[in-house]
């Protein structure tokens, strides 16, 4: 079994009620998700700064603060006969009140829509349950709830 390891990401604005990054896959399955994306050579906050580049849009500029969850997300799959193991480090990010979520040079074509949800909705919207307890212990973590 091939193991991969990377990170997978809380984005939020923090501005009145917290809003949440969501992204509508399109490549491989479809449904809604939180960034994420296999560890570069870099380090974990680097490739956190690259996914957030990447997938949402959203520069390293835009990003006020990056915090280790200290949680690994674990899944496991198959794929043309063969197994795959994903250990993904989650992080939590703050960005900017002015950024925006936009998918558009997303180099792997991953995701065709993205935006920034409240708790309540973006908890209800992924297709995952583990990103919607990562979504869940991100909340708390930010509103102390």
């Amino acid at each position: 079994m091939k193991t991969e390891k990377g990170v997978i990401i809380v984005a939020y604005k923090r501005k009145n009620a917290p809003r949440y990054v969501v992204l509508k896959r399109k490549k491989n399955w479809e449904g809604w998700e939180t960034p994420k994306g296999h560890l570069e050579d870099e380090g974990y906050e680097e490739t956190v700064k690259e996914e957030m580049q990447e997938e949402a849009g959203i520069s390293g500029d835009e990003i006020l603060a990056i915090e280790d969850m200290e949680e690994t997300v674990l899944w496991e799959y198959s794929q043309d006969g063969e197994d795959f193991r994903k250990e993904y480090r989650a992080f939590l990010v703050e960005v900017d009140e002015g950024a925006h979520v936009d998918v558009s040079r997303n180099p792997c074509d991953e995701h065709e829509h993205g935006y920034f949800f409240s708790f309540r909705d973006a908890s209800e919207m992924v297709t995952h349950d583990n990103n919607r307890e990562l979504l869940e212990k991100a909340h708390e973590m930010v509103t102390g709830e």
